[in-house]
């Protein structure tokens, strides 16, 4: 079964409404310059609400290390998602302690280097985020090829078109957050659940 990851979590309601509807992670993005922005401290409050099976996944692009550790160590984050440009030896030094998930845009498909991540995220870039564009079908057929590490589904991802985007590139997960808002940060239950219903009723062998 595909898992789901709902991205940008800034609030509690929006916290448990997610779990509740079927996510497997949450995403808490601490890049600052994110419309999607939480602190280390409001993410704590949120997280002591939501339930010990849900993963947490702290989202961070070009970070100090040390500013890294300290977050996942405050936080005790289950993931390390990392959506810039780190390289493998950072990527590396993180998963000696941490699950990692390194991001990747078209056209980087992946690179056998990372070998210490958990798993490949691939995205589009944040200029095509409000044009509806998804990876196209070409990229999406390369990362169905993917046989030597785990993938992961983002860029414009909503309830309408997600079941048509697993089918193509059949990844072990999506990770969405404009796809299901009201507004950057703030999520449309009615749409959350929506795209969690279709993903854990996707007819596809072998997920």
């Amino acid at each position: 079964m595909v898992r789901v990851k709902i991205c940008g979590i800034t609030n509690v309601e929006d916290a448990l409404s997610c779990s509740q509807s079927g996510a497997d992670a949450l995403g808490f993005i601490f890049y600052k310059r994110s419309p999607r922005y939480i602190s280390p401290q409001r993410a704590k409050k949120i997280m002591e609400n939501i339930g010990p099976f849900i993963s947490r996944v702290g989202v961070f692009v070009n970070e100090d290390r040390a500013r890294v550790n300290d977050i996942a160590s405050y936080l005790n984050l289950d993931i390390l998602q990392f959506h810039g440009r780190e390289s493998a030896a950072y990527c590396r030094y993180f998963s000696k302690t941490f699950k990692v998930i390194k991001v990747f845009f078209p056209p980087e498909l992946s690179d056998k280097e990372y070998t210490g991540v958990s798993a490949y995220l691939f995205d589009i870039r944040i200029e095509n985020k409000e044009t509806g564009l998804t990876l196209d079908d070409s990229f999406l057929k390369k990362i169905k090829a993917i046989k030597h590490k785990k993938t992961i589904l983002s860029g414009g991802i909503t309830p309408a078109n997600v079941s048509k985007l697993i089918k193509k590139a059949q990844p072990y997960a999506v990770d969405v957050a404009s796809g299901v808002e009201i507004f950057p940060g703030k999520k449309d239950k009615k749409l959350v659940k929506k795209l969690i219903y279709k993903v854990k009723n996707i007819n596809y062998q072998g997920l």
